[in-house]
Order: structure tokens, then sequence, then C-alpha cells
């Protein structure tokens, strides 16, 4: 009995995950979707490249910490984040829902969105309030996060959206008429529009309510990596003060180097 004992109990020590051992040995797993210019990914969804592949890569040489960086369908790698399955998101803006199941770091890059309309529309004009969108057909990104205020104002002011796969999609219904406005920030715009240089002729951009959003690296609660965000937030500083982030952000987009 004794021996049988001891024996089930050495099953039972087996049997418990040894974390630590295994966090210092296999890389850390970050998502993101494909999302031109900042991610690129190949038919196996394997990271190749894009500015927050390029911001990830430099962060993983400053902390020495390895990675495995893949791209998957973004509302899968959400998801995933808030499972545990994954260990971060590459790059994405911060909200109450996503703090939930995040630690944010510091903003790494900052942009505001901008409206979006054909030049011929008589609805072309800059909003400097939420109220001011009221009555127009807004074209919005299934998954994207438009910030605190706009999801506020979604829910108070009855504001119309109109849900597109894409940034590249919604410019199509806008051009056709089927929406009147687009809401995206400009580096994402100007990259959607890039092979569409009569379509890029015909619409053009106003400012709207939305003040600058910080994109920063999000690391899962439930992951191996939330013990890394003072050093990932170190890292980002000293990429800000080097330089290495206004370098990057100079560089074509990769699908075009």
């Amino acid at each position: 009995m004794k021996v049988g004992g001891f024996f089930l109990f050495f099953l039972l020590l087996c049997a418990q995950p040894v974390r630590s051992d295994e966090s210092s040995s296999h890389p850390l797993v970050f998502c993101n979707s494909h999302w031109p210019p900042y991610s690129y990914g190949d038919t196996n969804g394997r990271a190749i490249g894009g500015y927050a592949i390029d911001f990830m890569e430099e962060i993983s040489r400053r902390t020495k910490q390895s990675l495995d960086l893949r791209i998957l369908p973004w509302l899968r790698c959400l998801q995933m984040a808030q499972d545990g399955d994954v260990d971060g998101i590459m790059l994405l803006t911060e909200n109450e829902e996503r703090k939930q199941f995040l630690l944010m770091s510091g903003p790494i890059i900052s942009d505001a969105n901008l409206l979006w309309y054909r030049k011929d529309s008589p609805h072309a004009r800059s909003r400097l309030t939420f109220a001011d969108l009221q009555g127009l057909r807004i074209g919005v990104v299934t998954g994207f996060n438009y910030g605190e205020p706009f999801n506020q104002a979604v829910a108070h002011l009855n504001l119309t959206l109109d849900e597109g796969p894409s940034i590249q999609s919604n410019f199509k219904r806008l051009d056709r008429g089927w929406i009147d406005v687009v809401l995206v920030n400009r580096m994402a715009a100007n990259y959607s529009l890039h092979d569409y240089p009569l379509l890029r002729a015909r619409v053009i951009s106003r400012d709207g309510p939305f003040e600058p959003a910080g994109f920063r690296i999000g690391l899962a609660k439930a992951g191996r990596a939330a013990h890394l965000l003072a050093d990932i937030d170190n890292a980002i500083a000293d990429m800000r003060t080097d330089g290495t982030i206004d370098r990057i952000m100079l560089e074509k987009p990769f699908e075009y180097r």
C-alpha cells in the first residue's frame, strides 16, 4: 500500500503543468490580422512583414525574448488572447472591453480617424461632434475599435452604422453611394486606395470628432507574457528615443519594398 501510494503521488506530481520551464523554452505567441500596411501573412498564417511585425521583431531583440508571430482572422485573434491561447496581440487600440483581458503597453504610434466622402457628396465637410454624424450612413469595419466616445455616441445618438469586411470594401461602397461616409485613419486609408488611383481621386477626407488613438501591444492576462509589460514599455521608450520607430514608419509598406 505504501509503494502504491507513493507511485500514485509520483504520477500526480508529473501531471502538474510546469509553466515556468515551458514559458522560458517556448517562444511567446502573438497574433494580428492580415492588416496592411501594419501586418501581412502568408497562406500558412505566418507573419511575413508590416510595421507591426517590424516593431515586434525589434522588441524581441531588445528584450531577448523569442516570439512566434501569427496572422489570424481578427475576431479569432481577440478570442484566443482572451482565452490565453496566444500570449498577446501585436498592435491594436485600447478600449474598456479589451482591457478586461489584455494589459496594454504604452502607445507605439498614434493616428486619428478621419471622415472620408466622395468629393461630390453634399455631406462632405468636417464634423466636430458625434451628433453631427446623425442621419449619415456610416461605413465601419467589423471588429475595429473606433474609441469609447464613438461607442457611446452610437448608443445614445442612434447613429446609423453599416459594417463592411474591410477598409477597401467600404471605399467601394462609398463610391457606389451605398454609404455616406467612411471612418478610417489616413495611413490605412491611403494604403487601401494605393491600387485604385481613380477611386482615390474621387474621395476626400475631412476632420472628425476623434482624438488621436494610440496603437499598442496587448499582453493577454491569461497568457505567459503579462510579466513582460515593463520590459516592453522600456523597449518602446528606447525605440522612440533612438529614432527606431520613426525609421520603421518611414519605410515603404512591406508589399511595395
